[in-house]
């Protein structure tokens, strides 16, 4: 255990949990200072019943959101450093459109009978009420997993899978556990492609965000 400990680089860890902090305080703020939120939802959203088994893909991105980020710190540093510039201004945009446009999900009540009932209710109480919703944040990062990993050169072939059908499994969560809408997910994804494709062959900023680091 203390070999497995000595062999964990904490950097790249504090750097991902800095970022997170960062969006939490955000999306505090956002949530303070909006105004009255939109109910969004459409004929899609009807069809797609509520799932309690997706809140196991769902409850994953909170693993993901570390794991993922470190796996690409050992394989490619250059890309660690794209991927957090991309995940801060992912954020950054996402609560530009939260003030401008706050929205709001209506979820369904139901008795905790089993486990996943208990941590989907558990999701649902520390997200209360569900509001910034578009776009979603969840599936934006879910998004950007897909891009950084399946396009870093010595990531392993199978593991870039993995990361595809977890992450798409993780975008379908959000629907069939009703805390996002399709427009949310739609909107989350051309989000993360955007800020992507932005900062695609940015290298004065990765330059810049490696200075500031030191990783």
């Amino acid at each position: 255990m203390k070999k497995l400990i000595k062999k964990i680089e904490f950097k790249p860890l504090i750097t991902t949990l800095v970022l997170i902090m960062i969006q939490c305080a955000m999306f505090f703020i956002s949530k303070l200072i909006q105004g009255e939120p939109h109910i969004l939802s459409s004929f899609i959203d009807d069809a797609i019943p509520f799932n309690v088994w997706f809140i196991i893909p769902y409850f994953s991105w909170y693993i993901f959101i570390f794991a993922v980020p470190y796996y690409v710190y050992l394989k490619d540093k250059n890309k660690f450093y794209k991927y957090i510039i991309d995940y801060f201004f992912i954020t950054l945009f996402s609560n530009v459109v939260f003030l401008i446009y706050p929205s709001q999900v209506i979820r369904p009540e139901f008795e905790t009978t089993g486990l996943l009932t208990f941590v989907t209710n558990f999701i649902y109480w520390i997200d209360t009420p569900a509001i910034n919703c578009l776009p979603s944040l969840h599936c934006a990062i879910s998004m950007l997993f897909i891009l950084i990993v399946c396009t870093t050169k010595k990531a392993d072939n199978k593991f870039k899978i993995f990361i595809f059908i977890m992450s798409v499994l993780i975008m379908f969560s959000t629907l069939f556990t009703k805390q996002h809408v399709f427009i949310d997910l739609v909107t989350g994804d051309v989000l993360a492609l955007i800020v992507y494709v932005m900062f695609m062959n940015n290298k004065k900023l990765v330059k810049k965000m490696q200075e500031l680091l030191k990783l």
